[in-house]
C-alpha cells in the first residue's frame, strides 16, 4: 500500500438520501481524481455508481453507533472524513492532498482538519500544520482526516449523536494531543465546501450555490422555509419541521420494511 493511501468515507443515513446525488455529483466533478472506491455508510438503501461502495449498517440507531457498525468494513489505515450535506465548491488539488496523507503517516498522525483554521499558533517545521493546543482544540468532524484506529476510539462509546460524537473528539484531544493537527492561517485548506442543511433544511446559501452551479434542486419535501424571526415565520418553520420529521420517519420504516432500495446519481 502507497503512504499516500486513503478512503473516504462519507458517514450517512437513509434520512439523508435526498443529499447523496447532489454530493457525488460536486464531488466528482470537483475531485476527479479522489480514490474510488469512495465508501457510503447508510441504513438500508444503496447508491448506484460503480465508483461507490455502500456500507449498509441496517436500523438506524444514532450517529456514532452507525459509523462504529460500519468502520470494520471499511479498508484502510488513514480515512478522509467527510459529512454528507458538505458539497464541494471548488477543483481539490489532489497531489496536495496525497502530500497531506503521507505527512499524516510520518508524523504519527492521528487527526488533521483540513480547513484551514484562523486560530494562531506554532506551526510545525517546514509546514502549514499546527499541532492543536488542548483549550480550545481545533477538532471537529466537518472534513478531517483520521487513522483509522483513532476514530474507531471516537465513536466507541455507546449512544452518541453526531454532536456528542465531535465533543468527545475533542475531549480525548485535551487529554492527548499528540497526533492531532489542523491547518494555520497561513496555509490552505485540502478542500473547500457548501454547508448545505441546517436543522433540517436546506440553508438559503445552498440555494444559491445551486443556482451558481445551474444544478436544479428539489425543494420537495425538504425544503427552504421562510428566514424571519417574526412569530409567523417561526410558526411556519416550525410546522415544516414537524411535517418533514413526519414524512422521513414513514419513509425509513418504509425502506426498512420492504428490505432497501437504490438510489441514483444525477
Amino acid at each position: 500500500m502507497s503512504d499516500s493511501a486513503f478512503t473516504l468515507l462519507v458517514p450517512s443515513c437513509d434520512a439523508y438520501s435526498d443529499t447523496w446525488p447532489y454530493f457525488f455529483h460536486f464531488l466528482f466533478k470537483y475531485w476527479p481524481e479522489v480514490p474510488t472506491p469512495v465508501v457510503l455508510t447508510t441504513n438500508h438503501l444503496s447508491f448506484d455508481d460503480p465508483r461507490v461502495r455502500t456500507i449498509k449498517v441496517g436500523e438506524d440507531r444514532q450517529w456514532g453507533d452507525n459509523l462504529l457498525k460500519a468502520l470494520p468494513q471499511v479498508p484502510g489505515d488513514v480515512l478522509m472524513l467527510l459529512l454528507d450535506d458538505f458539497f464541494l465548491n471548488d477543483h481539490v488539488n489532489d497531489a496536495a492532498v496525497r502530500d497531506a496523507v503521507v505527512r499524516f503517516r510520518e508524523l504519527n498522525g492521528r487527526y488533521l482538519g483540513v480547513d484551514r483554521f484562523s486560530k494562531q499558533g506554532k506551526p510545525l517545521q517546514d509546514s502549514t500544520w499546527h499541532k492543536i493546543l488542548p483549550d480550545p482544540p481545533c477538532v471537529g468532524l466537518n472534513a478531517t482526516i483520521w487513522s483509522a484506529a483513532h476514530l474507531r476510539e471516537v465513536v466507541n462509546s455507546p449512544g452518541m449523536n453526531i454532536w456528542q460524537a465531535e465533543n468527545r473528539a475533542k475531549q480525548l484531544a485535551r487529554e492527548d494531543q499528540d497526533g492531532h493537527f489542523y491547518i494555520g492561517p497561513e496555509g490552505q485548506a485540502l478542500l473547500t465546501y457548501q454547508e448545505s442543511i441546517k436543522g433540517l433544511f436546506w440553508k438559503p446559501s445552498t440555494l444559491q450555490f445551486f443556482k451558481r452551479e445551474q444544478v436544479p434542486l428539489k425543494l420537495s419535501p425538504r425544503p427552504c422555509p421562510v428566514q424571519g424571526q417574526d412569530f409567523i415565520s417561526k410558526f411556519i418553520r416550525s410546522w415544516q419541521k414537524r411535517r418533514f420529521r413526519g414524512w422521513l420517519d414513514r419513509r425509513t420504516k418504509g425502506f426498512a420494511t420492504q428490505g432497501g432500495g437504490v438510489v441514483k446519481p444525477l
